[in-house]
This record gives structure tokens, sequence and C-alpha cells, in this order.
């Protein structure tokens, strides 16, 4: 083997073991790069589902914060709806109460209510009311119950209060009172 051939020998060696080294780290940068690439895409990911997390979170808060005032902005305006009406209803009952205490029926309720008053107290004292509207009627009522009564100093829209001070009982068959009992145990909806 001649110099030549040597030298193209060792050139054609020298050449296929620095391309070989050379695929090699290619080889190794390309993975070196895809293992970048990898960890960046993963850490881009998991930021990215972070952000939707989040963003959905705030946005289920938002929501759930403008369907509660809408909730407390429905309640109140129910509340007030039924207190218009709670105070129509009543204020109708109230009309019809006054046009039925100008009638005689009214009058027997009263005499019945006294006489109902007198029985439960027995042989106690007993001072029967009537309301300050019903002193017209005063005498009438005395005579057909037999019972001595009180007007009233206070209002009570109708109906008659008793007391037996022996027992401390109150008779109360007052409308004011059965008004408001009915008042507080009355709902809409």
């Amino acid at each position: 083997m001649t110099l030549d051939e040597k030298l193209e020998q060792f050139y054609n060696s020298a050449m296929e073991s620095a391309t070989s080294q050379n695929i090699e780290i290619i080889e190794e940068y390309q993975k070196s790069l895809q293992l970048i690439y990898d960890e960046h895409k993963e850490e881009e990911i998991r930021k990215a589902d972070a952000a939707y997390r989040a963003e959905s979170e705030r946005l289920l808060r938002e929501k759930n914060k403008d369907v509660a005032s809408e909730s407390i902005n429905l309640k109140r305006k129910l509340s007030d709806r039924a207190y218009d009406l709670k105070a129509q209803l009543f204020g109708d009952v109230s009309t019809k109460l006054q046009g039925y205490m100008k009638t005689s029926e009214y009058n027997d309720l009263l005499a019945r209510q006294i006489k109902t008053a007198r029985d439960f107290a027995g042989k106690d004292k007993i001072t029967i009311y009537i309301n300050p509207t019903d002193a017209a009627q005063k005498a009438s009522l005395e005579a057909s119950t037999g019972v001595e009564l009180t007007v009233s100093d206070r209002d009570f829209i109708g109906g008659i209060r008793a007391v037996i001070q022996e027992k401390s009982i109150l008779i109360d068959n007052s409308f004011l009172t059965r008004m408001e009992e009915s008042k507080n145990k009355f709902a809409v909806g």
C-alpha cells in the first residue's frame, strides 16, 4: 500500500469516524431539544389548565353572586307584594267588619259573648267592656243580657273584653285581637 492509499484510507477512516460522531452529537442534541420541548410543552399545558380552572371558578363565583343578588331582589319584591296584598285584604276585611257591625247579627253576637262571659265567671265578679263605638247599644244589651256593661276607654274595633279580677282572667273576644291574630298567622304563598 502506497502512501497515497494509506492517506486515502486514513482520510476515509477519519471522515467516517467524524461523520459517525457528528451523527451521534446531532442525535443527542435532537434528543436534548425534544426533551426540553416536551418539558416546556407540559409546563405550558399545566399553566393553561391552571388558568382555565381559575377563570372557570371566577366565572362560577360571579354567576353565583349574580344569582344570589337576583334571588334577594325577587324575595324582596315578593315580600313587598305580599305585604301589599295582606294590607289590601285586611283593609277589605275591616270595611266588611264595619258593615257587619251595623247589623242586628252583630248585636246578637255581642249578647252571646256577654252571656258566655257571664256564665264563665259564675259567681265571681266580672267586668265586661264594650267598644266605644257600641256605646249606643249599651242599654239594650244590658236589658237583653241582665249584665251591667262598661264602655271601654280604648277602641278595640268591636266585640267584648271581660275581666275577672279575683282570678286574673282576661276574656278577649275583641275584633282587634282577632284581626291581629289573623294577621300574624296569615301568609301569602
